[in-house]
């Protein structure tokens, strides 16, 4: 098994599954390509199921507490 990281695009901010060996990804959102040395991991696991639940409990809990809209 792989570990899979939980990765924060720099771009859109949206949150995707990478494994920890990988060094770049196409964020599945704004479609950019992102150095993911660089990016913010937010937490990571030991494989890619439990990954998937612990970002699913991320999505649900930005889901409830949505980040006020800035006034540009």
């Amino acid at each position: 098994m792989i570990p899979t990281s939980i990765m924060k695009c720099p771009n859109c901010t949206g949150l995707f599954l990478a494994g920890t060996t990988q060094k770049t990804k196409i964020c599945p959102y704004c479609c950019k390509g992102i150095n993911l040395q660089k990016a913010l991991r937010i937490a990571q696991a030991n494989n890619s199921i439990e990954a998937s639940e612990i970002l699913k409990q991320l999505k649900a809990k930005a889901a409830k507490n949505p980040r006020p809209k800035s006034k540009d």
